[in-house]
């Protein structure tokens, strides 16, 4: 995958390139399908006119939106993104892989809900899509393009990596280049510069084979190296996964060695208050036998009185009652006595339970804070082995950017070397030094001298006068 930005001004213009042929205008066939985004009509030649409408009525969106209308004019309202694939992929690349690229690309750019007019063609060897997008938001005002090239980059790399290719080694340098605050942004040669390396590569090379052999080689040795480096990339990720599990299963294994221990711990503590709770209940019930007996006489209600006033009442009971409205409320009334009687023995029921639960609290915390320290220690060697891990999945990975480098050098070697031993051919010489007017008048008399011209026809020559 290459992505390309472009930037114009005239839908138009772009729209009548894209949509016919080159040297056919009123062709079409090198168009192998259109689609819209967020736009109401499919057609391509209605697509372009709404965009152009739109990027000509800017100003008085601008207006409604209560921005200002002043300053710099608005020029280049097309976004023109360009997507190609390698031509390995043209047999296996379908509409829907395609479409899916593009709308990574347009999330990539923050072009995802603006106007498009997207162009496949079919023309070369290599398969690609013309993406033409309004630049003019609702507001009038221009989709930013700040850093879009860096995050078209991002995706691009993330796209070629999940699919598993090859075919563009230098992007994994230049996201490391630009992770280190490099700028990466690749600048095109002069068209001067490609002129002259078209006329090297058309007349000085004798043994065409010889730099297709060249470039054949270094392609293979690229796919080598990409392949290292995806095997590497995934063998760190299986690695870090491992660790990660293999912690998760240790501190599970804390956690479910304190659970046990804490279960264990309190139920021997359950069943050592078992007794406790069964003298409680043979108490309260012969309480209940005595007070029920004393309810039928007169003195034995006031003992039932003075024996369950509420006098020791706790903070954790609430308020208590005055003694003297106990004594008032119990004496006239059995209702009371009964619940008087009742709450002295939950009383006692609560202060069991109280007694128990901090009994398992103080029997739990030496193994809590011995899973805490056991926690804390598995974090420690987590810690440490992640940086271990880390250190040397580091040094793999310098290892691997070294061999890349290694591998761009040697192509930059290789290939001057190459150039340097071409023999430069006869058309070649005269195509870089022509020769001057004298000179080439010198060679003109020379050859009339060597080979001078026949007789001519007067009567011709007076007809053609």
């Amino acid at each position: 995958m290459t992505p390309k930005i472009l930037h114009g001004r005239s839908f138009k213009g772009a729209a009548a390139y894209l949509l016919h042929d080159v040297k056919d205008r009123a062709a079409a066939s090198r168009v192998a399908w259109t689609m819209t985004r967020n736009l109401a009509t499919q057609n391509p030649e209605t697509a372009w006119r709404v965009m152009a409408a739109i990027a000509m009525d800017s100003t008085r969106l601008k207006r409604e939106a209560g921005i200002k209308t002043t300053g710099r004019k608005q020029t280049n309202v097309v976004k023109h993104l360009v997507l190609s694939w390698h031509p390995d992929e043209k047999s296996t690349l379908t509409r829907e892989d395609i479409e899916a690229a593009i709308d990574g690309a347009l999330a990539a750019i923050g072009a995802q809900d603006r106007q498009a007019l997207v162009i496949a063609h079919h023309d070369t060897k290599h398969p690609h899509v013309h993406i033409l997008i309004n630049r003019v938001l609702d507001n009038g005002t221009l989709l930013p393009d700040s850093y879009e090239w860096n995050n078209l980059q991002e995706w691009a790399l993330e796209y070629q990596r999940s699919r598993k290719q090859d075919y563009c080694p230098q992007r994994e340098l230049n996201a490391e280049a630009r992770d280190r605050g490099e700028n990466t942004k690749h600048r095109k040669a002069p068209r001067r510069v490609i002129e002259l390396n078209a006329v090297i590569a058309s007349w000085a090379n004798d043994n065409a084979g010889r730099r297709q052999s060249l470039v054949e080689s270094h392609i293979q040795l690229a796919r080598t190296l990409a392949a290292r480096t995806h095997s590497l990339k995934d063998r760190h990720r299986t690695q870090w996964s491992a660790m990660e599990s293999a912690e998760a299963g240790r501190r599970g294994a804390i956690r479910r060695d304190a659970r046990k221990a804490q279960a264990e711990t309190k139920k021997n503590i359950v069943e050592a208050f078992k007794p406790k709770w069964k003298a409680l209940k043979i108490l309260e019930t012969s309480e209940k036998e005595t007070f029920t007996a004393s309810e039928k006489s007169a003195l034995g209600k006031l003992s039932n009185v003075f024996r369950n006033l509420d006098i020791g009442r706790s903070a954790i009971d609430g308020p208590r009652r005055p003694v003297l409205t106990q004594l008032w409320n119990g004496l006239r009334s059995s209702a009371e006595r009964q619940a008087m009687f009742e709450e002295q023995q939950s009383k006692r029921r609560r202060e069991l339970e109280l007694s128990t639960k901090k009994s398992i609290r103080a029997a739990l915390a030496p193994i809590v804070a011995k899973a805490r320290e056991a926690l804390e220690h598995a974090a420690h060697a987590y810690d440490k082995a992640r940086n271990d891990l880390a250190l040397v999945q580091n040094g793999e990975r310098a290892r691997t950017r070294a061999e890349w480098n290694g591998l761009i050098n040697k192509r930059e070697q290789d290939f001057a070397a190459l150039a340097a031993s071409l023999a430069r051919t006869k058309d070649f010489n005269q195509s870089a030094a022509p020769k001057g007017f004298l000179e080439r008048m010198e060679d003109r008399a020379r050859d009339l001298s060597q080979n001078p011209p026949g007789p001519s026809n007067d009567n011709e020559r007076e007809r053609d006068d």
